[in-house]
């Protein structure tokens, strides 16, 4: 007795821990959809609920059962990686390294060395012909992937093997997946669908994705975000912009920014980038930096007439890059109250840092992204304890700069991307045809239900009523364990359902012929269900463990929806043998303990 009591008590906390876990889906579905938001009021919903600073739903305890794309709507992107870039960037990586290395090999060695661009080698010519010995097996043995040819008395060709090349290039596609879904995930993007797609190419997937960070989101994804520190050249700034003065055309300006240095600025920074086109020299770039004028600070509104972006005369040589970034935070200055980004060097950052900031005390400092000059600020005195702050421009309001702050640090935290990549389309999926889905999977969901109940009570009577109760077990279970692990419901999922329930019955009714089977050899109603039960557990058991061979299969294989409805199709079979096998038979045992039953509706 003291069994049946514990075990009906597992299954009645099993029941209140469902619900539990569900009361958040069933909250977030009282404004008639899934969209992680509730208008519900009173204790319960405050138990579950609460709101942030701008009025925006806090799930405290559990999160409510999130839709895919197909059913919520979102944002579907193409994007193509530009692969022989990233081996480009390699090869400029090696060649830079060849040198250093042989300088240290041999301070006073007359070398240049060089990659021609858009080739597959690295030129290496020698002041003197037997300098070339210092490139010897020993030397190469840095540089697996590079094949060695003479070419003359004095030069070498460096050529990457094949396979290297091949490798780099799959290595680019899996790093700016990598680095896409951490970004995405930064973001809180329930579920995002990241895949490869041909041999360079990458389709994103994000369910429910918000208007109004659609755009953040866009922008986040395709940054290569290649985080450089360069100098300003200030005595040459002055002298290079005034050179413009009578050749501007309408809406170029030549002003006067941060302490006197000169600047051509125009609101637009593609204008900018065609009048600077060919106008630097090898040793300087143009840095573009947006000034915003507002209206209304506080509203973040913009007076896009008068805002504008200013130029900055750059050294082309890059004194350190985001590589050496340890960590990066967001921080606020006490002072002025303003965010920024706070950073820690490793310790070959760190001695770095100290060196170009000890070298160029005095000079202003450029902190860049891509062609982006984020901030630049004079470096006023060494600085050697390995740690930097990025100023994200004083004349934005709070919010604006801690985004842009929190945007930042996402990226130098996850990584720059290993190539450039580019959008190719973009498609929203609305909300509309999300609901006509929903409703439409619902409708198959209830009618399959409602045939199943009627053919178990119409043939099994009494016993089919205990086949619909553990049925109903089953699928609040399924929807609880969704819930509990954060899984994405999308139509293949409720497919996955749908096609569990039918599995489901079919257990019922293997136990319920083979309890037909007892009964009519003439055992009593007690043993023939034990023996139903027990000789048809092979039979539920291979049914269930081959379909779940197949789904894991699907799970480990399968992207995007398809692992949805492998997801689905392996909680639905694990719930399934727990209700058809355990409670059902609890059930029976009950009844006919209690009833004293001498024949069975079956």
């Amino acid at each position: 007795m003291s069994t049946t009591i514990s075990r009906w008590g597992a299954v009645a906390l099993a029941v209140l821990v469902a619900f539990y876990i569900l009361a958040p889906t069933v909250l977030d579905w009282t404004d008639g959809k899934l969209d992680g938001e509730t208008t519900a009021q009173g204790p319960v919903a405050e138990f579950f609920v609460e709101q942030d600073a701008r009025g925006q739903t806090v799930w405290k305890r559990f999160q409510p059962m999130t839709l895919g794309l197909d059913l919520q709507g979102g944002m579907l992107l193409q994007y193509h990686v530009y692969v022989d870039r990233a081996v480009q960037d390699r090869l400029e990586r090696m060649a830079r390294d060849i040198e250093a290395r042989l300088e240290t090999k041999s301070p006073n060695v007359g070398v240049t060395v060089v990659h021609p661009e858009g080739e597959l080698f690295i030129s290496v010519e020698f002041a003197q012909a037997e300098s070339k010995a210092l490139v010897d097996e020993d030397f190469m043995g840095f540089f697996p992937s590079l094949n060695r040819l003479d070419m003359g008395r004095s030069g070498l060709r460096l050529e990457m093997d094949r396979g290297y090349i091949e490798e780099t290039k799959g290595f680019a596609i899996t790093q700016a997946i990598e680095t896409i879904r951490s970004r995405i995930d930064a973001l809180g993007v329930s579920e995002p669908s990241i895949t490869r797609q041909g041999q360079s190419d990458i389709v994103v997937q994000l369910p429910g994705l918000r208007e109004e960070d659609v755009e953040r989101t866009k922008r986040l994804i395709g940054q290569t975000a290649q985080l450089r520190f360069q100098m300003v050249n200030d005595d040459g700034t002055n002298a290079y912009f005034s050179q413009f003065r009578g050749q501007l055309a309408e809406g170029f300006a030549l002003r006067s920014i941060d302490g006197g240095y000169m600047s051509v600025t125009h609101n637009s920074k593609e204008a900018l980038m065609a009048f600077f086109e060919g106008k630097t020299d090898a040793e300087h770039m143009i840095g573009y930096q947006h000034h915003p004028v507002y209206i209304d600070r506080e509203a973040g509104i913009v007076n896009e007439q008068t805002s504008y972006w200013k130029t900055y005369y750059i050294k082309r040589k890059t004194e350190l890059t985001g590589d050496y970034i340890q960590d990066a935070r967001v921080s606020i200055d006490q002072q002025f109250n303003r965010p920024y980004v706070a950073l820690n060097f490793d310790a070959k950052g760190a001695e770095l840092f100290a060196a170009t900031t000890t070298e160029f005390t005095g000079k202003r400092f450029a902190i860049m992204m891509d062609d982006i000059v984020n901030s630049a600020p004079v470096i006023n005195e060494p600085i050697t304890g390995g740690r930097a702050q990025i100023t994200l421009g004083q004349m934005r309001s709070f919010m604006e700069i801690q985004q842009e702050a929190q945007d930042l640090v996402i990226v130098l935290r996850h990584g720059a991307l290993p190539a450039p990549i580019e959008r190719q389309f973009e498609t929203l999926v609305g909300p509309t045809l999300g609901q006509e889905s929903i409703d439409s999977s619902v409708r198959a969901l209830l009618a399959g239900s409602f045939l199943v109940i009627f053919f178990m009570i119409f043939y099994y009577r009494k016993s089919g009523l205990i086949s619909t109760a553990a049925l109903s077990l089953n699928l609040l279970f399924i929807m609880a364990l969704l819930s509990a692990i954060g899984a994405t419901l999308t139509l293949p999922g409720i497919a996955g359902i749908i096609l569990t329930v039918g599995m489901a019955v079919d257990a019922n009714v293997i136990i319920f012929e083979r309890i037909r089977e007892e009964l009519l050899a003439g055992k009593s109603v007690r043993e023939s269900v034990k023996e139903g039960f027990d000789k048809a557990l092979s039979a539920v058991l291979d049914a269930n463990i081959t379909t779940g061979i197949a789904a894991l299969v699907l799970l480990q294989y399968g992207t995007g929806p398809i692992k949805g409805f492998a997801v689905t199709l392996l909680i639905g079979i694990v719930c399934t043998v727990l209700t058809a096998v355990v409670i059902t038979r609890m059930m029976f045992e009950q009844w006919t303990d209690r009833t004293k039953a001498t024949t069975l509706s079956i």
